[in-house]
């Protein structure tokens, strides 16, 4: 199981240490340390090994997967963000999360003249002590993303990889605002496992309406023409040019109330705005993060961020 491979085994391992019985022990050690279970649970063949329950996860935009198959996706990304904030390089004592309104947010972030983008979202929330976590390998079925409280901080956590920076930052504002409005506590965090919500969400809807302004700047959205991705594309950039909203957020916007995806992804390969979410992702993270100095433990779950280190650069 690659999320095995990544997150416990240790970083020497092959396929022939598989039959060295004299690893058991330490396999045994990294299992309890993960799982959070004394080592004796661990070493008994007739005691069942499962990750804890959270009971105070709040799942939405749950459509098709049972609560109880995506505990162990939470309990592996909650263990990888701890290990994240084990391993920031200059934590800050004190996190500021972004205000509960968002026009206030956008007006500290946004320079006159153009709109907000990913990298500003990613800069701002680093700076102030709130770490955005994409995590490549985590167990099946995983979730798109979450919204939490590690050890006192606010963490986001993203389990997908979309690389359009503009669908990116549409989830980034999301899942803050959920945190802003204080949806989320540390025995509750707010698991989003589907794009669109399902039913009237008002939870969802609240933190979809705080993404909205932050990124487009208003309440009521901009009316655009989605009958084909060329309209769309088209009067996006009216948007953009009229208002100074990035034309791929408002594509995404819309799609966030539309759940036509498909469409805005189409539309935004359209404008080739379409790639860089990852890089840009990855660029903060190893900015804000020492993976060499982190423990073997932390470092094996910081695997899960970007998989091996000789990882492909340009797939990211």
């Amino acid at each position: 199981m690659p999320f095995i491979r990544s997150a416990i085994l240790p970083e020497w391992w092959d396929d022939d240490c598989a039959h060295d019985q004299a690893l058991v022990p330490d396999i045994e050690i990294r299992v309890a340390r993960f799982l959070g279970v004394p080592l004796s649970v661990v070493k008994d063949p007739r005691a069942p090994l499962a990750p804890p329950t959270y009971v105070g996860a709040q799942l939405r935009r749950v459509r098709a997967v049972n609560s109880d198959r995506l505990t162990p996706a939470i309990h592996s990304a909650l263990q990888i963000g701890a290990a994240v904030i084990r391993s920031m390089r200059a934590p800050v004592p004190s996190p500021v999360t972004p205000p509960a309104e968002a026009s206030l947010w956008r007006e500290q972030l946004q320079a006159e003249g153009r709109s907000v983008t990913l990298d500003d979202l990613l800069g701002d929330l680093w700076k102030r002590g709130v770490p955005v976590v994409p995590i490549d390998v985590l167990p099946i079925p995983s979730f798109q993303g979450m919204a939490c409280i590690i050890e006192g901080r606010p963490v986001v956590l993203l389990g997908h990889r979309h690389d359009e920076p503009a669908r990116v930052a549409y989830f980034v504002a999301h899942e803050v605002g959920h945190i802003a409005a204080g949806d989320c506590s540390p025995d509750r965090p707010v698991v989003d496992e589907e794009d669109q919500i399902l039913d009237d969400d008002d939870l969802e809807l609240r933190a979809d309406g705080y993404a909205t302004r932050m990124l487009i700047g208003a309440d009521t959205f901009p009316q655009v023409d989605g009958t084909t991705f060329k309209k769309l594309a088209s009067c996006a950039v009216e948007v953009e040019r009229a208002r100074g909203s990035d034309a791929a957020t408002v594509i995404f916007a819309w799609a966030a109330r539309t759940g036509d995806y498909p469409m805005a992804t189409m539309a935004v390969k359209a404008l080739y705005r379409a790639t860089g979410a990852r890089r840009q992702l990855r660029a903060h993270f190893d900015r804000h993060i020492d993976t060499d100095g982190a423990s073997e433990s932390d470092r094996a779950l910081l695997r899960c961020v970007y998989g091996e280190p000789n990882r492909d650069e340009t797939s990211v």
